[in-house]
């Protein structure tokens, strides 16, 4: 068995290993050590776990290595390679690897597959897009073979700054996407983005719409019930925000029907987090949303403050609000201030958010479960993670 849990129920719950039957889960999680980083894979067959069991784990040195679950299959992108492999599930809760494609054509180094990257298109379609120059690369799931590219606009490159984006999401045959830019050395962001539209019949970047409202966009990309699409900003540009006077701290959407970020529609993080700038806003369903709330009052900065280090201190705190009612917004209770970023996963009507420590805790990720306005611990993973799939 690749690997396991150990469970909180009886006697019989030893972590034996996933079974022929019932839900099947898979995580994966980064360990540091003083020359770099190892990542590891575990199987889990239920959420309610005491500990992940370490001895039964697939590792997969060099790095960050990725994983993604799509129709039935999962994927794993290798980091020391641009390699990508695929994997069944048998009758005995093992992977079996099914095929692998490599990306090494197209100057990749490792075969980032976060939601960042990968897009999911059909069992026989998707998008992975390198951010060093834009390119989209077209490729097959079922037979793992590169089909096709789309080539980069000539307005992702501008000299000596390095291309971002956020996640795509897809309505229709439109995919929908932004590009920035960024000075690493400075931890400047540009006050402007791109929003890009493809047409994934023709596989065709056909527009791209200039936008400098709020922040630009990093965090994952949520859709709600009506076909709104948002857009958000992660940790890191609020340096500009605080620091520089870029743009406030808000949200952005495309309304059902649109090609648009809607004009008339911002949500202000300060409206809905008493006052405090915002990041990570996060759609979790009838109308909810979470965001975190960076509390300047805490901390301080002056000329010679690093930006990095000014966002990454434990002056943050994970907000839940009703989208159209403000006077709804609180704190979660149960988790207290933290550094500010966090992995939302929803398996069926539980939602567990990811939150991972710093490096004096060995940048571990408490698992938290979100009922209401109250967080709840569970299992704490051994390392720095964001990648959570289920895959029955």
């Amino acid at each position: 068995m690749l690997a396991g849990a150990v469970g909180c129920g009886g006697d019989d719950d030893t972590g034996g290993g996933p079974g022929p039957e019932g839900p099947l889960y898979a995580v994966m999680y980064e360990v540091y050590d003083d020359v770099g980083s190892t990542s590891y894979l575990s199987l889990l067959d239920s959420l309610d776990i005491e500990e992940i069991d370490t001895t039964r784990t697939r590792e997969y040195g060099g790095g960050r290595a990725f994983i993604q679950a799509y129709n039935g299959w999962l994927f794993v992108g290798e980091a020391q390679s641009p390699t990508v492999i695929r994997y069944s599930v048998d009758d005995d809760g093992e992977l079996v690897e099914e095929g692998r494609v490599s990306f090494s054509n197209y100057g990749l180094e490792s075969a980032v597959l976060d939601d960042w990257a990968i897009t999911w298109l059909s069992p026989t379609k998707a998008y992975l897009v390198n951010f060093a120059d834009g390119r989209t690369i077209i490729w097959n799931p079922t037979t793992m073979e590169i089909t096709g590219e789309i080539e980069p606009a000539e307005e992702f490159l501008r000299e000596g700054l390095s291309l971002e984006g956020a996640p795509a999401a897809v309505r229709g045959n439109l995919l929908f996407r932004t590009f920035n830019w960024v000075n690493y050395d400075t931890a400047e962001y540009s006050t402007d983005f791109l929003l890009a539209i493809y047409d994934t019949d023709s596989d065709e970047l056909i527009e791209l719409v200039t936008e400098t409202r709020c922040p630009v966009p990093g965090n994952l990309v949520h859709q709600d019930e009506a076909g709104n699409i948002y857009f958000s900003n992660w940790l890191w540009p609020l340096a500009g925000t605080i620091m520089r006077d870029a743009p406030e701290s808000c949200v952005l959407r495309i309304a059902p029907g649109e090609t648009r970020f809607d004009p008339e529609w911002t949500l202000d993080y300060a409206d809905v987090t008493d006052g405090h700038h915002g990041a990570m806003f996060t759609y979790v369903g009838d109308g909810e949303a979470l965001a975190s709330a960076f509390y300047d009052e805490r901390t301080s900065f002056d000329e010679t403050t690093n930006p990095w280090s000014y966002l990454s201190t434990l002056n943050w705190r994970i907000w839940r609000f009703d989208i159209d009612d403000p006077s709804t917004a609180a704190p979660l209770e149960g988790l207290d201030f933290n550094g500010g970023a966090f992995t939302p996963v929803q398996f069926d009507d539980r939602l567990l958010l990811m939150v991972p420590g710093g490096e004096a805790e060995g940048y571990a990720t408490q698992i938290y479960e979100v009922e209401g306005n109250q967080a709840t611990p569970r299992v704490r993973l051994p390392g720095w993670s964001y990648q959570f799939v289920k895959l029955r």
